[in-house]
């Protein structure tokens, strides 16, 4: 199955792309956000596309002088872009795991596919799903089911997990995934392994710290007017990127005695007034039921954008 962006004409509509203009695809993937930026910028534009999977960018590299390719964390923006701060018009997060990465087996992602209980991000990284199920206690790996993957059965299954582990009856997904099943109910619309999956890997690869130290950067990097737009896949990502812009907002400020609505001009003011507000919310963005049916993976996936002031 080819990877299809979700979200695509949205996002890219957001970033209000310049001619010459300077962007970041903070998750580069199989190339769609990237390829679609490059078709509406001119000869002296650049995109700087990061991804910490090597192979990803060599599978799915375009050829274009306009591209800076970077193989490592978005996290580290700020230390990789260090001489583009304040000069960024945009930055563009995907925060979906890509086709590529989930429909190869060997990957270790999926569910639905028999592979080895991998699922780094970043293959560099040492440390994979089975020598972390195999190494945290049974109370950890609970926490981090509920944590995040909002397991209802989290006790459970970490129970079943580590006593499985030590019968060496856990070795790759296709035994995580039955027994999972085992456990929890099948749902009409979800795979009862899914949550678990996703929290294991949210955990393994520190998605979620490298998702807050890279919303703190991208407002470095960006200038005044810069868009920032974020396309996120599960609840608890939302809820970082949520509070993150309404912190960086004037939604959040409790010193304005204005009732909200304000009208546009109060707002404009405000911003004059406190330096300590950094964006602007723009817009919340969901996929259509049309995009959905296309693409049922779209179904959860949320766009949220935000301009620096």
């Amino acid at each position: 199955m080819n990877h299809i962006p979700v979200l695509l004409k949205e996002s890219i509509q957001s970033l209000n792309i310049k001619n010459n203009g300077m962007y970041i695809d903070a998750t580069y993937g199989c190339g769609g956000h990237t390829k679609l930026i490059l078709s509406k910028l001119g000869n002296y534009g650049r995109i700087y596309a990061i991804d910490c999977d090597i192979k990803t960018i060599l599978k799915h590299k375009i050829i274009d002088n306009r591209i800076v390719y970077i193989n490592n964390n978005f996290s580290n923006l700020k230390s990789i872009l260090d001489n583009k701060i304040g000069k960024i018009d945009g930055i563009l997060f995907d925060l979906g795991i890509s086709s590529f990465q989930l429909n190869n087996p060997q990957r270790g992602f999926s569910y639905m596919f028999n592979g080895p209980l991998d699922m780094r991000i970043n293959q560099k990284k040492e440390e994979t799903a089975y020598t972390l199920l195999k190494n945290i206690n049974e109370k950890k790996l609970s926490e981090i089911l509920k944590k995040y993957g909002e397991e209802k059965y989290h006790k459970k299954i970490a129970y079943n997990i580590k006593k499985y582990i030590l019968h060496k009856k856990l070795n790759n997904t296709q035994d995580l995934s039955t027994l999972i099943c085992s456990i929890n109910k099948k749902s009409k619309f979800k795979h009862p392994a899914k949550r678990s999956f996703q929290a294991i890997r949210i955990f393994l690869n520190k998605e979620i710290e490298e998702l807050k130290k890279a919303l703190n950067n991208s407002l470095k990097l960006l200038k005044k007017g810069g868009i920032l737009s974020i396309i996120s896949f599960h609840s608890i990502e939302d809820r970082i990127i949520k509070y993150f812009m309404k912190k960086n907002s004037i939604l959040y400020k409790k010193n304005i005695h204005h009732k909200l609505p304000l009208t546009e001009k109060e707002i404009n003011n405000f911003y004059y007034k406190n330096n300590k507000i950094k964006l602007k919310i723009i817009s919340r963005i969901f996929p259509s039921k049309k995009e959905i049916f296309k693409n049922p993976r779209s179904r959860s996936a949320i766009l949220r954008i935000a301009e620096k002031i």
